[in-house]
């Protein structure tokens, strides 16, 4: 049986790679696009309407789950290449949902894309994956506490009572919904990589907000948004679209 995908990964080594695994190892699997971000991702989707989607869980602008929220319906079979936390993968086996940790291998792979074949005719494949939606969420929403490491202490805090995240060259600002802000030793990929995407987007390579926070949003050439403490942080131009679709997603 010939199914038709797409790759979804930020990383043209990546893509390309897992491409070239397909070519070699996978018969009957033929590559029609690839996509660097979950914007790509949709409306190749829509247009090309794959049988299989292989996704990468964390990308900028948004993850592989963020994706299949906007896309709704489901028609199609999923394999996740991802690096994401235990968390994460318990909640893939929950919903039994095929998932191949990078690097890949080529065995797994081969399972991945058999147990595809047969997906394919089962219906209960949508549920599983609204299913693992909903597990996700709520391993990722507001409610997930960071470690916050300074010079001097360590602080457990609720993500949602973080406002934003500024970089201050290798260390990071911590602004906080009671007005306090913290100095951490990370830098900021580190703050994006663990935030849950849920909520916040990284607007700009110096900052990233909690989405809940920002009460107006500045229009110009990228714009600012002014966040609930009244701090105003500029939009970055490339990530201007992504960022007010996702707003607008979300219903913020």
């Amino acid at each position: 049986m010939e199914m038709n995908a797409i790759i979804v990964d930020d990383e043209q080594k990546s893509r390309s790679s897992l491409k070239k695994l397909l070519e070699d190892y996978c018969t009957g699997v033929q590559v029609k696009a690839e996509a660097a971000n979950i914007t790509e991702a949709a409306l190749q989707i829509k247009t090309i309407q794959p049988d299989l989607v292989f996704l990468d869980v964390e990308m900028p602008y948004g993850t592989g789950f963020d994706l299949l929220q906007q896309l709704g319906e489901i028609n199609f079979e999923v394999v996740f290449i991802t690096a994401y936390s235990q968390y994460a993968i318990n909640a893939f086996k929950y919903a039994s949902v095929d998932y191949i940790l990078k690097p890949v291998d080529i065995t797994e792979l081969k399972r991945a894309v058999e147990r595809a074949r047969v997906q394919m005719h089962n219906r209960q494949s949508i549920a599983n994956y609204k299913l693992l939606l909903q597990q996700v969420q709520k391993q990722t929403d507001g409610d997930t506490k960071i470690y916050l490491s300074g010079t001097r202490e360590q602080l457990l805090v609720k993500c949602s009572d973080i406002t934003c995240c500024v970089a201050d060259g290798s260390y990071t600002y911590v602004y906080m919904t009671d007005g306090t802000k913290f100095y951490s030793s990370r830098n900021l990929k580190q703050f994006v990589a663990e935030l849950p995407a849920s909520i916040f987007y990284r607007i700009h390579n110096g900052h990233t907000v909690n989405m809940n926070h920002i009460t107006k949003i500045i229009k110009g050439h990228g714009g600012n948004v002014v966040m609930s403490d009244g701090r105003s942080l500029e939009i970055a131009v490339r990530r201007k679209e992504d960022f007010l679709n996702t707003m607008k997603q979300k219903g913020l």
